[in-house]
């Protein structure tokens, strides 16, 4: 088969928790024997050169030159269009002329939208007759509503927001063949909003084991991951920082804090690293995976990680939403600052617990993201696209 990918950003280095997503299905489905094209904004100057000359990648890459638009151009064409600001920041020309011009010359069985923001450029597949599938890492309209209660004072304007992306997703929905949520929850709301959908809901692939980086400073080191360009990242990490993280220095004297890729800035105790090129390097071995997220849809990428990579994890019940796990067995899941603290004190004391994590967390991998049986089902999802 041959599919189309179309996205926001390239797979490739997978850094961050949606490239990571987008990069373990592109290994699935070329170890399957398929072949792929991704059409993504060009990104990065250094990680265009790799990509450019790398030949492991498991797919063709094209690049578009292009940036998202800017606050004032996303919000004008907003208004034009009665569109959401997520939406318009990443409609393009280029993307939609690059997509039109891969399905004219390779002529593609499907092409697969990576998020509801990619979708805005593949008007060509549904011109061209191409079945087109769309695939949702999040529900991006309950991720701002979810916003909208965390910060009272922008509640209105956050709110718009919220209702104009439920819209752009029921057009979405409406107009593609067949929709994928990465969990049965979000794939619940998403019928329930929108019931004259198709929607599946296939879990991401996730390797089993993986090695972690070489270990940092820290009785215990505590590693906090996440892009501080996604908002829910910036929100728990300014949670951690104020609230927990006083309650875990107190509790544990040689504790230091590994932030990757969050906000600049100094805390006490806390050591600040460059958002980093390879997602490994955020996951040091012997640390402990704090996962503090106030809001979330989907699945954290960094938990499943974190559980391939060997860290036991602590995370709030947001960034747990959407893992059928039991507290205790494959996290400890906690709410409060207090209670956040007591349970990476709780890890770090208790050598046997940890363990029981860890080994807790990789077995769920085995059992809910092993890489052919997703790549499977995920098969299964185009070829019904396509009518076979």
């Amino acid at each position: 088969m041959r599919i189309l990918i179309v996205a926001t950003k390239s797979p490739h280095p997978a850094c961050d928790g949606g490239r990571l997503a987008l990069w373990h299905m592109l290994c699935g489905l070329a170890g399957a024997g398929h072949e792929l094209a991704v059409v993504a904004p060009a990104g990065e100057p250094d990680h265009n050169r790799k990509a450019a000359h790398d030949g492991s990648l498991p797919y063709r890459a094209r690049a578009v030159r292009m940036s998202p638009r800017g606050v004032f151009g996303a919000a004008a064409l907003a208004l034009a269009s009665g569109g959401s600001l997520g939406v318009a920041r990443h409609a393009s020309h280029a993307m939609r002329n690059a997509v039109a011009d891969e399905i004219a010359r390779w002529r593609p069985h499907v092409v697969h939208a990576e998020q509801l923001h990619a979708f805005a450029n593949c008007e060509a597949a549904m011109d061209a007759g191409v079945p087109l599938v769309l695939r949702m890492q999040n529900v991006e309209s309950a991720l701002r509503a979810q916003q909208a209660r965390l910060r009272p004072g922008a509640r209105l304007a956050l709110g718009i927001e919220a209702a104009r992306l439920h819209a752009d997703e029921g057009a979405a929905l409406a107009r593609a063949v067949r929709t994928i949520a990465l969990t049965e929850e979000d794939a619940d709301a998403l019928r329930a909003a929108h019931p004259a959908a198709t929607v599946v809901a296939v879990a991401p692939a996730f390797a089993p084991s993986l090695q972690p980086a070489p270990p940092l400073a820290g009785e215990p080191a505590i590693a906090l991951a996440g892009s501080g360009g996604w908002w829910p990242n910036a929100d728990g990490e300014r949670w951690m920082l104020r609230q927990a993280w006083p309650q875990v220095a107190a509790r544990l004297p040689g504790a230091v804090l590994h932030r990757f890729g969050g906000a600049t800035g100094d805390c006490a105790r806390t050591c600040r690293h460059p958002a980093p090129a390879d997602s490994r390097d955020a996951f040091p071995e012997r640390a402990i995976a704090a996962v503090p997220l106030r809001a979330a849809s989907g699945i954290r990428m960094r938990i499943l990680e974190a559980w391939a990579r060997g860290l036991p994890g602590v995370a709030t019940p947001a960034a747990a939403r959407g893992l059928a796990v039991t507290d205790g067995h494959e996290l400890l899941v906690a709410g409060s600052a207090v209670d956040f603290a007591e349970a990476i004190a709780r890890v770090h004391h208790d050598r046997v617990l940890r363990d029981a994590l860890v080994g807790g967390g990789r077995e769920y991998l085995r059992r809910h993201h092993a890489g052919a049986r997703q790549t499977r089902a995920l098969l299964a999802v185009y070829e019904e696209a396509c009518g076979r």
